[in-house]
Order: structure tokens, then sequence, then C-alpha cells
């Protein structure tokens, strides 16, 4: 049995491999986009810097390699889940549809694709673009065993009209850790109070910074996370110490 409430040293698809059949309630993942090789600019500490240098190369895949593991991830994470349960992938823009797509192949369920945007996008220096200012999350479910529609059986707390929109809007600023692309806490947050229950157990495979295992323990779920970068790790550890001070 792997650790529950940990994030492990771990490759994403070698600990989805040791986790059950049909045991996970809800997956929550931001795994790597493979842009880094594209130089897009970001900025790190307030000056501007290619993505390869800000990134590393744990964004670089050779494109059919990348494609490939995200299509093991997703067959991995149908394996994992409990019938009626949620996975939620960010993407990005230019392979979303893609994805969508292998998802159904799998067996899974689309049921919305969510989008975040942000109210302050990066300038556009070139002034060659339109600048970019959101971010695909697709909604994914996996049928109930036995039935046309595993919609029935899904667990989703609908918070309010307002919170249940498909465009979660935010503004770059204050970050909990140092990771590149650390997604807003209170957007996971979110997606775990509505797509799982107290006492379920939320994974992400590539856990990153910490955030999905922060926003699990804030709200009284169990997690399990997989990360390859041991200072990622720290970081995540040094968040989920903090909610307990």
């Amino acid at each position: 049995m792997i650790e529950i409430n940990r994030i492990h040293l771990m490759d994403a698809l070698e600990g989805l491999k040791k986790l059950e059949n049909d045991s996970v309630d809800l997956i929550v993942t931001d795994p790597p986009y493979n842009i880094a090789s594209a130089n897009a600019l970001t900025i790190q500490r307030g000056s501007l810097k290619s993505t390869e240098a800000a990134w590393g190369d744990w964004d670089m895949f050779h494109p059919f390699d990348y494609k490939i593991l995200i299509c093991r991830v997703l067959i991995e994470s149908y394996r994992v889940l409990k019938p009626g349960g949620s996975l939620y992938m960010f993407t990005a823009q230019e392979d979303n549809g893609y994805f969508i797509h292998k998802a159904r192949e799998r067996g899974f369920q689309l049921r919305r694709v969510l989008a975040m945007v942000r109210k302050n996008p990066l300038p556009s220096f070139s002034k060659r673009n339109w600048r970019s200012g959101f971010e695909l999350c697709m909604y994914l479910t996996k049928p109930s065993k036995g039935k046309n529609s595993g919609y029935k059986d899904v667990t989703f707390n609908f918070l309010s009209q307002q919170d249940c929109i498909n465009v979660f809007v935010y503004t770059n600023g204050k970050k909990h850790t140092k990771h590149p692309t650390e997604k807003p806490q209170d957007f996971i947050e979110l997606l775990v109070m509505i797509s799982s229950n107290p006492g379920d157990l939320v994974v992400d495979p590539f856990m990153g910074g910490g955030t999905t295992a922060a926003a699990s323990r804030k709200h009284g779920r169990r997690f399990i996370g997989f990360e390859l970068n041991k200072d990622y790790i720290k970081m995540g550890n040094k968040r989920l110490s903090d909610l307990e001070d």
C-alpha cells in the first residue's frame, strides 16, 4: 500500500501504477505542457526570461513521447478512479482538443472544458501576436458501471451559480512557492470542494509545488501526490506544515 497524505518522490506513471483499481475519488493535475522548447517568455524575479531558462528540461519532450506520456496517464487515471470519479487535467491550448479525444477513446466522459483567465497576462514585447490570457482544463468523469450515463453518480457539490461557472478569473500576484507554473490555490480548492467529499482520496500525479495537496488537506480530503523534483517536494511539504501552524 502506498502511503496516504504524502508527496512521494516518484514518476507519475510509476506512482499511478501502484494504486489499486477503482480506489481514487478525484484526480486534479497539471502535467507539463511541452512548451518550453517554444522559447516563450515569462517574468521571473522581475526580469524577462525564456521558459527554457525559467523551467528547465522537465517541460521538454519529443512531441511523440509527450503525447504517449499523457495518454498513458489518462489510461492509468481511468483505471484507478472509482466509477463516478472525476479527473481535472490542465493542458496547453493547442493540445486540449487532442487529449479530450484521446480521453474519450479510453472511456472517459467529457463534462466540460474550464478556462482559467488571467486579468493581468504577460505583456507582448514583440507586439506580433495576441497576448495569452487563459489556460484550459478538461473536466472528465469515469462512467458508472453498467449504466449509459455516469452523471447520476458523479460527485458534484453545486456551491452556487457564480462558483460553478466554467470560467475562473484571477489576478497574477503573490505565489505560495517558487514553482514557475503554480496554479491559483483558490481555483484548485474550488475543484476539490465541488468534485469530492470530506474523507475522499484526491490524487495528483504531477504534484509540483503542492497546490493540490494543500487544497485537499485544507478541506478535509486525503491526498497522494507524485513528483520527481526534490525541491518542489520541499515546497509542497512546507505548504502543508504551514497549514498546521
